[in-house]
C-alpha cells in the first residue's frame, strides 16, 4: 500500500489515561517523542481523544487541530476494547498527505477490529485457566471487586453455601457474603468461618479474596461456631478467654455475663484497646443466641454515605451502582443473633433515626423498598467517648442513647488493673513465641516492673505491640530486658523510678535539714547502678558534666553521713 511507504507515517497507541506510545514511526515527521501524555488537556483535540469519546473511528484533518505540533498533520484513530467491550484506548495513524485520508481510515479501523478479535479469546483463555486453578482448591473461593461484586468463584463455595446453579449465582453469593460480614468495612480480616484479604497491584483498584473453610459445611452460612462443644479458639472469644483477675475486670465480666442471658441492648464503654469487641463476642457466646450469627460493623471505618446501605441493605436499582438483585444489610444478616456496632458515635444522624425505628418496631426497611422485614436482633454497641456529652453537642440522638444503653458495661483501662499486666505479658509471650518460632522466653524483673509502671494509653493493644517489639529486639537471647522495650517506655520507667526514690527519701527522713542533698545522692547512686558505674555515661544521663558529678561524689560523703546520723 502507498500509505505504508510514506516517510511521514506514525502508528501509535493512546491509552484510556491519555498516555501515547509510538509503535512505528518513519523519518521526517514532526511530533512528540515515542512516549508521552497526549490527552486533550496537553495537546488539544486529536483523533484518538474523539475516538475514545465517541467509541468509533474518527478522521481529523489538520485545520481542526489547534496544537502547533500538529498543524501540518492529519490523523485517524479507532477505539480498542477489553473483554467487557469497554474502551481501553485507541490506535491511531498520523500523516501529512491528505490524499491518504480514506486509505488511513480503512487501515486503522481494520487494525482496531483485529486487536479486539484477538484480545477477547486471549483474556477468556486466561480466565479459563484461573477457573480451573481455583476449582482445585479445597476451600470455597471468591474474588470480589471494590464495589463488593463477585467477579470469580469456584464450585466449592457454591457447595458450602448450598447455592443452586439454576439461581442467579452472583446475586446469591453477594447475599451470603453479606451474612458472613464481607462488605465495605470488612478488609484484611480473619474470622473462624471466613477469611478476607485485600489484593492491590500498583495503583489498580483493590480486589478482595474470600476463602470459606470446609468446616462450615452443614452449618447455616454466617454462623461462627460457638466454643461450646468445639474447644476454645475455634470460634469467638468467651469470658474464660478474657485474661485478668483485677477487681474492676471481674466486675465488668460479672455484669456482662448476667446481661448476656437476656436480649436487651447493651452499651460497652472503654478506651481504645480495652477489648470491647472481645466482650461483645463473649456475651454472644454466653447468650441464648449463641447459635445465631454474630455480625460486627465498625461505623467509624465506613464513609457516611455507605453506612445506610451497609446496615439496612438496598433493592436492585435503588441508586446508581446498586448491585443486581440488591443486597441485604447487616441488621437483617444478624437476625437471630447479635449485631455489634463499634464506634457507634460515628454513625450519621439520619441513620441513627432508622436504627431507632428498628429497635422500636423490630422491622427494617431496605433502601428503595416499600416493605418492612421482621428482624430479631440483639444490639451491642461500643464507644470510647461520653455519648451523652456527644448528644448535648447535637452529634448523637439522646433518645437512641437511652435505647441502646439499658446496660452500660465499663471496661477498665490497663493502667487501672496493673496487677493483670504480668499475666497478659506471659500470654503474649506464648502467642508471639509461636509466631516467631522461638523457644522459652523469660522476663527480667526490671522488665516486668517497667511494664507495670507505664501509663499504657493504648491499653492491651499497645501492650501487645510492645511485647512483639521486645521479642523481635531480643534476637537470639532468652530473657527480655529493659533495653528491649521502646525508648519511650524506658524513659518513662527511669523517670518514675527517680520520682519514687525522691518520694521515699522524703517519707523516710525525719530530719529535714540536708533533704535535698540526700535525695540527690540517691538519684546519683541509682543512675550509677543503671550504667554499671560508668561516670561519664551517668553524668550524661543526669544532665551534668563529669567534673560536677565527681565533685558531688567526693563531697557527698560528709554531709550525707551527717544527715543519715541525724
Amino acid at each position: 500500500m502507498e500509505l505504508v511507504e510514506q516517510d511521514d507515517l506514525t502508528l501509535y497507541l493512546n491509552t484510556a489515561d491519555g498516555l501515547n506510545y509510538h509503535l512505528f514511526r518513519s523519518g521526517g515527521m514532526s511530533g512528540h517523542a515515542s512516549l508521552g501524555h497526549c490527552n486533550e488537556k496537553t495537546v488539544g483535540t486529536t483523533a484518538s481523544c474523539l475516538a475514545k469519546l465517541y467509541n468509533q473511528p474518527i478522521l481529523l484533518v489538520h485545520p481542526y487541530r489547534y496544537s502547533q505540533n500538529y498543524t501540518q498533520n492529519h490523523g485517524v484513530s479507532a477505539p480498542i476494547h477489553n473483554e467487557k467491550n469497554e474502551v481501553i484506548g485507541a490506535l491511531g495513524l498520523g500523516f501529512e498527505d491528505p490524499r491518504f485520508c480514506i486509505q488511513a481510515y480503512s487501515m486503522i479501523s481494520f487494525i482496531a477490529q483485529a486487536f479486539d478479535s484477538l484480545y477477547l479469546p486471549l483474556t477468556n483463555g486466561y480466565e479459563k485457566h484461573m477457573q480451573k486453578i481455583i476449582d482445585c482448591m479445597p476451600h470455597g473461593v471468591a474474588f470480589v471487586d471494590e464495589r463488593d461484586t463477585v467477579q470469580l468463584y469456584n464450585n466449592k463455595i457454591l457447595e458450602l453455601l448450598k447455592i443452586r446453579r439454576k439461581n442467579n449465582i452472583e446475586s446469591e453469593l453477594n447475599k451470603h457474603l453479606a451474612r458472613l460480614g464481607v462488605g465495605a468495612g470488612f478488609k484484611d480480616k480473619q474470622e473462624a468461618a471466613v477469611t478476607c484479604a485485600e489484593i492491590q497491584v500498583d495503583n489498580e483498584k483493590p480486589y478482595k479474596l474470600i476463602l470459606l473453610k470446609d468446616r462450615l459445611e452443614g452449618r447455616k452460612p454466617g454462623i461462627f461456631p460457638s466454643p461450646e462443644g468445639e474447644g476454645k479458639g475455634k470460634g469467638l472469644f468467651t469470658f474464660d478467654q478474657i485474661i485478668g483477675e483485677s477487681v474492676l475486670l471481674k466486675e465488668a465480666k460479672k455484669v456482662a455475663a448476667n446481661v448476656a442471658r437476656t436480649s436487651v441492648p447493651v452499651m460497652i464503654h472503654g478506651e481504645s484497646g480495652t477489648g470491647k469487641e472481645m466482650f461483645a463476642q463473649a456475651m454472644h457466646c454466653a447468650s441464648p443466641r449463641r447459635n445465631g450469627p454474630f455480625v460486627a460493623i465498625n461505623c467509624g471505618a465506613l464513609p457516611g454515605e455507605l453506612v445506610e446501605s451497609e446496615l439496612f441493605g438496598y433493592e436492585e436499582g435503588s441508586f446508581t451502582g446498586a448491585l443486581k438483585g440488591g443486597r441485604i444489610g447487616k441488621v437483617e444478616a444478624a437476625s437471630g443473633g447479635t449485631l455489634f456496632l463499634d464506634e457507634i458515635e460515628s454513625m450519621p444522624l439520619k441513620d441513627q433515626i432508622k436504627l431507632l425505628r428498628v429497635l422500636s418496631t423490630g422491622k427494617v426497611q431496605k433502601i428503595g423498598s416499600t416493605k418492612e422485614i421482621q428482624v430479631d436482633v440483639r444490639i451491642v454497641a461500643a464507644t470510647k467517648i461520653d455519648l451523652l456529652k456527644h448528644a448535648d453537642d447535637g452529634l448523637f440522638r439522646e433518645d437512641l442513647f437511652y435505647r441502646i444503653s439499658t446496660f452500660i458495661i465499663e471496661l477498665p483501662a490497663l493502667r487501672q488493673r496493673k496487677e493483670d499486666i504480668g499475666a497478659l505479658a506471659e500470654y503474649f509471650i506464648k502467642k508471639l513465641a509461636s509466631k516467631y518460632d522461638r523457644g522459652k522466653i523469660k522476663m527480667d524483673p526490671v522488665f516486668v516492673d517497667a511494664l507495670q509502671r507505664y501509663y499504657w494509653r493504648g491499653n492491651v493493644r499497645e501492650l501487645e505491640h510492645a511485647m512483639e517489639r521486645a521479642i523481635i529486639m531480643l534476637e537470639d537471647g532468652e530473657t527480655l530486658m529493659l533495653e528491649h522495650l521502646s525508648p519511650g517506655i524506658q524513659q518513662a520507667y527511669r523517670k518514675r523510678t527517680v520520682e519514687k526514690l525522691v518520694a521515699e527519701t522524703v517519707q523516710t527522713t525525719s530530719h529535714r535539714q540536708g533533704l535535698l542533698e540526700l535525695a540527690e545522692r540517691r538519684v546519683i547512686e541509682y543512675v550509677l547502678e543503671l550504667v554499671d558505674g560508668n561516670q561519664s555515661l551517668a553524668a550524661q544521663q543526669l544532665g551534668i558534666n563529669r567534673r560536677t558529678l565527681y565533685t558531688k561524689l567526693n563531697g557527698k560523703s560528709n554531709s550525707g553521713r551527717e544527715v543519715l546520723d541525724a
